[in-house]
């Protein structure tokens, strides 16, 4: 659980919706720090495909962009599976030692979810991040059983608990184990960008990102002891290279499958932040910023 009694401010969103941006912007308007709330975007190894953000200077595991702190990017292996339990005690950890306002920033919805709803969790809990829906697949029905919180569970019928594709579901609607704490004080707004250009923004993302070096960082992956079958690199933008380096598809082919995959991602995200009832959407900087001051002055 968090303890934690001062302001949070979440910026969350869709990927490619420009969410860092704007939090870099809000931090330095509003005295804050940034903390990661991108469940790829917390590995080493995985930085291009991630749309990791580039630090320009790093002290002490803190990242610093702009003259703002950037906490729990890059902190991790990917070789290891990280969790919410994980997650959950690192942000703590931050808490404890900044004095500013914590700006939480991503597009992971059980990350954000966990802090500022303040979950519950223990160390032996299954409160692994986010899987992928390739990982589900793979899964026994009695495995998929095991990923959901038992209340869920037995608000199946007798049907579904049996039926893999209505487990994945109810998994992928973020069925963990989610009892709650007391709720921080906090503000959670949403970028909201309208499909078209959010579909346009990926797919320029993802032209970018091979321009950078994503083919070569695969590669490297691969080189350095890393595998398609590993959690990390089931991740999109990774996993769709299967096959590529031994030349049973094309470049092209890898994009477009990239381009689908988190285009369908976003849709997913998009949802689960609409369930939140108390979430603010905004889609430029001068709405964020005088709901931010709002939220401050009362708080």
């Amino acid at each position: 659980m968090i303890n934690y009694s001062k302001p949070v401010i979440v910026i969350a969103g869709p990927t490619a919706s420009g969410k860092s941006s704007l939090a870099i912007k809000l931090a330095k308007d509003i005295n804050g720090y940034i903390i990661n709330a991108d469940s790829r975007q917390v590995y080493k190894e995985l930085r291009i495909g991630t749309a990791q953000p580039v630090p320009d200077i790093v002290k002490d595991d803190v990242w610093y962009i702009s003259g703002i702190k950037h906490y729990l990017y890059g902190h991790v292996s990917a070789k290891k599976r990280y969790n919410l339990y994980q997650y959950q005690k690192d942000v703590q950890k931050v808490f404890d030692k900044e004095n500013g306002i914590p700006i939480l920033v991503g597009g992971t919805g059980l990350y954000i979810d966990c802090i500022v709803y303040n979950y519950k969790l223990k160390q032996n809990e299954n409160t692994s991040t986010e899987y992928s829906r390739e990982e589900l697949e793979k899964m026994s029905v009695k495995e998929l059983q095991s990923k959901l919180e038992k209340e869920t569970l037995k608000k199946l019928n007798s049907s579904d608990r049996n039926n893999p594709v209505r487990l994945i579901r109810a998994i992928e609607r973020g069925g963990v184990n989610r009892k709650k704490g007391e709720t921080l004080n906090h503000l959670y707004t949403v970028v909201n960008i309208e499909g078209n250009e959010l579909k346009d923004r990926i797919s320029k993302r993802v032209d970018l990102m091979v321009e950078q070096g994503l083919v070569e960082e695969v590669k490297d992956l691969l080189d350095n002891g890393f595998n398609f079958k590993m959690s990390a690199m089931q991740s999109i933008g990774y996993r769709e290279f299967a096959g590529y380096f031994e030349k049973d598809r094309t470049l092209e082919q890898v994009k477009d499958e990239i381009i689908l995959r988190t285009i369908q991602y976003s849709k997913r995200q998009r949802t689960w932040f609409k369930r939140n009832k108390n979430i603010v959407e905004v889609i430029r900087y001068n709405t964020l910023y005088e709901e931010a001051l709002k939220f401050l002055s009362i708080s």
